[in-house]
């Protein structure tokens, strides 16, 4: 008799790769303290204390259009990217239909090196606002793209935030720091191994609706936040354990009551919002509200082809000299 195995599918389409991205070779330490239920990792039913406050979704999307580079006379090179993003917020209540509040599009010639070259503007709108990168190395300009769309996100959230929002940023949390602000960050992949194996092996036994005891990680600046995991949809027959599993992050706010109220309050809440498979390709994790707004930002963005284009004539005027700054 063969012995059976333990094989899943994957909830995501392949396309779009795995959420569960952890590495068990991983020499990095992991990077968590329990800062709730004392060194038990405990589960928590999920507890919607403000059911009649509304939700506002923050997201972004960027694209990389056209990738240039210039020469010194000396025969050194420099390159940069010619590329956009956009961000957004909708805005869901429960009872009305969801709705965009907020869209903010910007379009970026960003350069590696000392100086960065602005371009002339193309007929048809199309225009670039000149920027460095402040790191170093081919990958600089577009990684200084996804680093301000990340900027733009947390700016739009705080301004969100200080219109009266609970606001949820779709991916972790960057630039926000301490905060007076309901604002938490909704992560659906899991990159490395956060907990010690001892507690990430309990993750899976986590239900719909359900969190982890609160932990506290240090973010990408050094900087600590809050967080747990939580199961917003159901798993398949096929779907491995972690399958609609998400960690949900939150800002060092001075009551650990307020923290805890919070994560029970998103936990049970996020759950009316999971992804459903016939829509999006990568339900249960990615939440309905942010892929209509991710459509939406796209559609702003603009036809690709047509960008490169754009890109192409500014260009060719600069090289002719007409203008370039």
């Amino acid at each position: 008799m063969t012995p059976s195995l333990d094989i899943y599918v994957e909830d995501w389409a392949a396309g779009y790769g795995t959420p569960y991205l952890m590495d068990d070779e991983d020499d990095d330490e992991p990077s968590a303290i329990l800062v709730e239920d004392g060194t038990n990792l405990e589960i928590h039913d999920g507890v919607d204390s403000d059911p009649s406050r509304a939700l506002a979704f923050v997201d972004g999307v960027r694209r990389g259009e056209a990738a240039l580079y210039r020469t010194d006379p000396d025969g050194s090179m420099h390159r940069a990217i010619a590329g956009a993003y956009a961000c957004g917020a909708v805005l869901c209540d429960g009872v009305t239909v969801p709705r965009i509040i907020e869209s903010r599009v910007q379009r970026l010639v960003i350069w590696e090196g000392d100086e960065a070259l602005g371009l002339p503007d193309v007929a048809g709108g199309w225009s670039w606002t000149p920027r460095r990168a402040r790191a170093t190395g081919p990958d600089a300009p577009l990684g200084e793209l996804q680093n301000r769309m990340r900027e733009a996100e947390s700016i739009l959230a705080q301004d969100l935030c200080r219109a009266g929002h609970s606001v949820v940023m779709d991916g972790p949390i960057y630039f926000v720091g301490a905060s007076d602000h309901d604002v938490m960050g909704y992560v659906k992949t899991h990159r490395k191994p956060i907990l010690a194996p001892e507690y990430r092996v309990r993750v899976p036994e986590v239900g719909v609706g359900q969190r982890t005891s609160l932990f506290t990680i240090r973010g990408r600046n050094r900087d600590e936040k809050y967080a747990c995991y939580a199961r917003i949809g159901r798993r398949s027959e096929d779907s491995g354990p972690w399958s609609g599993i998400v960690r949900i992050e939150f800002p060092l706010f001075e009551s650990m009551t307020r923290v805890v109220r919070l994560a029970d309050t998103m936990t049970a809440r996020l759950v009316r919002y999971a992804g459903v498979a016939h829509r999006d390709p990568r339900a249960p994790q990615n939440l309905q509200p942010i892929g209509a707004l991710e459509k939406h930002l796209r559609h702003l963005l603009g036809d690709g082809g047509l960008a490169e284009r754009a890109v192409r004539e500014a260009v060719r005027i600069a090289r002719r000299g007409e203008a370039i700054v």
